[in-house]
């Protein structure tokens, strides 16, 4: 009896040995683990830390990179875009359009005419803004603000160096014409003239010489506005010298009777751009 007890206990325990090796090896691994660096109990409870992450600069990397991007854009060759390029297709584009303008303006076909007379109206008129500037202000309540000319009042053209008539450098006909010298004219002063006659100045301007002619009288020469040069000759006597300012109408020198009663003729000449005009373009003679 001992013996059979022995032996049951001996295979109770051979069985439970059995049993909990089988569970050890089914035993699954935990779920959840804790990492290393797992905050300690004093620490729970405590809002997270986390270190700064540093960003890259957008600029930065924009500037690091343009060469690139320039590159992608330019096919990939070199650190700039090539002008060579570009210009070449420019002027290929230039002269495709050149060239198709001209055979439109060469055509007579009905369609050209058309055409010609469109490309003519976009050349020789005026852009108008006003339906553009309409459009804009009904559906976006107002004109924008990037395109200045709408908006802005119209200010009346001013011509500040507008053209003017000189005043005549003395009262007189012409005797010689500009047509006979090329080079200036002779005045004769008026009947009622007795003893010295005054000539004026036929605009404001400064001396640049006062010079001896060869026939023994004097020559003034003045720079006036609007690129003008005068040259007055023939006169008797004068006060002014080199670097004087005259305004119209002051006494640039007087003429004096000869022996014989009579009264010199007044040399008149007028320059523009170095080149001798005809006085009577800008002076009013009677």
């Amino acid at each position: 009896m001992m013996e059979q007890g022995s032996g049951i206990k001996g295979r109770r325990r051979e069985r439970i040995r059995s049993l909990l090796d089988e569970q050890t090896e089914a035993v699954p691994l935990p779920l959840y683990s804790l990492n290393e660096d797992t905050a300690g109990f004093k620490e729970w409870g405590q809002p997270e830390r986390r270190e700064p992450v540093n960003e890259p600069d957008p600029e930065k990397l924009w500037k690091q990179n343009r060469g690139g991007w320039m590159d992608e854009e330019d096919g990939g060759e070199g650190g700039r875009p090539r002008f060579t390029a570009g210009f070449v297709r420019r002027a290929v584009a230039s002269v495709l359009v050149f060239g198709a303008v001209w055979g439109i303006f060469l055509a007579r076909e009905p369609w050209a005419v058309r055409a010609q007379a469109f490309i003519t109206d976009a050349l020789s008129n005026d852009m108008d803004f006003t339906a553009a500037q309409v459009w804009y202000e009904t559906h976006f309540n107002g004109a924008p603000s990037f395109i200045p000319i709408f908006g802005e009042e119209e200010v009346p053209a001013q011509k500040v160096s507008a053209s003017h008539n000189l005043s005549a450098p003395l009262e007189g006909s012409i005797l010689r014409s500009f047509a006979d010298t090329l080079y200036g004219v002779e005045i004769m002063p008026s009947a009622d003239s007795s003893g010295s006659v005054a000539v004026k100045s036929v605009d404001t301007g400064r001396v640049l010489s006062v010079s001896k002619e060869a026939q023994g009288g004097i020559r003034i020469v003045i720079r006036h506005t609007g690129s003008l040069t005068a040259e007055y000759g023939h006169l008797t006597g004068t006060r002014l010298s080199a670097d004087d300012w005259v305004e119209s109408g002051d006494t640039v020198g007087w003429m004096q009777e000869t022996g014989d009663g009579a009264t010199p003729l007044l040399f008149f000449a007028v320059m523009k751009d170095k080149t001798y005009i005809d006085p009577a373009e800008v002076v009013s003679f009677d």
